[in-house]
């Protein structure tokens, strides 16, 4: 942390050195008040830990939050994360703040009224520098109190974290910063009943990574049941080295569902709008789609009027079947690779004006190749 020798503070704050006494942590204090009761060892509390941030903000043009009391000055600086656990504190995240706007915040700070505590932590089992920064004046955060409200101020190279404690506005944050289902799923996808919500963040270009509290173990079951009822079907299953389940992944039309059961208290999953391939239409009725084969994919290629389709089989008849169809529609055959099995692995077949080349990639899986020929 970079040291704060403004030249306000010399004249406003007396210096006393307090060497931690059962603590790990050093500190500085540069006012003349008490000090307000220093946080938790671990430098987190229960909410920290488990990750329940009501609200979290990410991106460009973030402003100060409007639910932060005004008696609470605003740091300037650019923000691109705002997270907030309204029973506990608004956590900051300053990607450019320069030394200059935190002396004159800390300069407003004192102005105002608020103690400052300049803080050396001392981590159990690293040796003890905290003399050497003492003497060159550093710190690795500050303790910032006035009343009731409560702030922690870490910062160095331009960047900083603001921790501001919810005490005494926590009703006020907690209703600024409320999760609610996101609107483009109202009536589409139901939320899990007995889970409540405590993240919903952007996940892909059209989707949310959702997490919830269970209030039992039943919500993952009951969820999956709902979801069945509602006409999603499962398309995987992955299962961890345990053979517990990973994930369940799911579809209805052009909503797929990804369920993550996790032991513990939480429960997660990823929603997203992903349209089912549609057979190309450039074609018209001479290259039709193969019946019984789920598409998987369909990319244009290079070449004009080219694609590269997969799609999976509902038996193995499938080919065979399709070939007949292309076969009744004019396509001959070019020529054709067989297996040990005198199993076709590979066919082309055209009809003077389009190629169709087909080959079995696995059981699961069949290629199809449409392309215009050269006339």
């Amino acid at each position: 942390m970079k040291a704060f020798w403004g030249n306000v503070f010399y004249l406003m704050i007396s210096i006393i050195f307090i060497a931690g006494c059962g603590t790990n942590q050093d500190t500085i204090d540069r006012t003349e008040s008490k000090n307000y009761g220093q946080l938790p060892d671990d430098g987190m509390n229960e909410e920290e830990q488990s990750g329940d941030f009501g609200e979290f903000q990410f991106g460009e043009d973030l402003q100060w939050p409007d639910y932060i009391p005004v008696e609470i000055p605003e740091l300037p600086g650019v923000i691109d994360t705002i997270m907030a656990a309204p029973g506990s504190h608004i956590r900051i995240f300053y990607s450019k703040v320069t030394d200059e706007q935190i002396e004159e915040y800390l300069t407003l700070l004192v102005e105002e009224g608020f103690n400052l505590k300049f803080r050396i932590h001392v981590q159990e089992g690293f040796p003890d520098n905290s003399e050497e920064k003492r003497q060159r004046g550093e710190y690795d955060d500050i303790d910032i109190t006035k009343g009731e409200y409560h702030m922690t101020l870490s910062h160095g190279e331009g960047t900083a974290t603001y921790d501001v404690y919810t005490t005494g506005f926590e009703a006020t944050v907690k209703e600024a910063t409320a999760i609610t289902w996101p609107e483009d799923l109202t009536g589409i996808l139901p939320p899990p009943a007995r889970c409540e919500l405590v993240t919903i963040n952007p996940y892909g270009r059209d989707g949310y990574n959702i997490s919830c509290k269970r209030e039992d173990q039943q919500v993952d079951q009951d969820y999956l049941d709902l979801l069945a009822s509602l006409g999603f079907q499962i398309q995987r299953v992955i299962e961890n080295s345990s053979g517990d389940i990973a994930l369940i992944g799911l579809r209805s039309g052009d909503l797929v569902v990804e369920l993550t059961p996790m032991s513990g208290t939480y429960f997660t999953m990823q929603a997203s709008i992903e349209p089912l391939p549609q057979w190309p239409d450039i074609f018209g009725q001479l290259v039709p789609k193969p019946e019984g084969c789920e598409l998987i994919n369909i990319v244009p290629t290079v070449q004009d009027n080219s694609y590269s389709i997969h799609c999976q089989p509902e038996n193995q008849n499938v080919l065979a079947e399709y070939i007949i169809v292309l076969e009744e529609l004019g396509f001959i055959e070019d020529f054709k690779f067989l297996n040990n099995q005198d199993e076709i692995t590979w066919i082309s077949l055209n009809n003077v004006s389009i190629k169709v080349e087909l080959s079995v990639d696995s059981p699961d899986s069949i290629s199809v190749h449409v392309s215009q020929m050269d006339q």
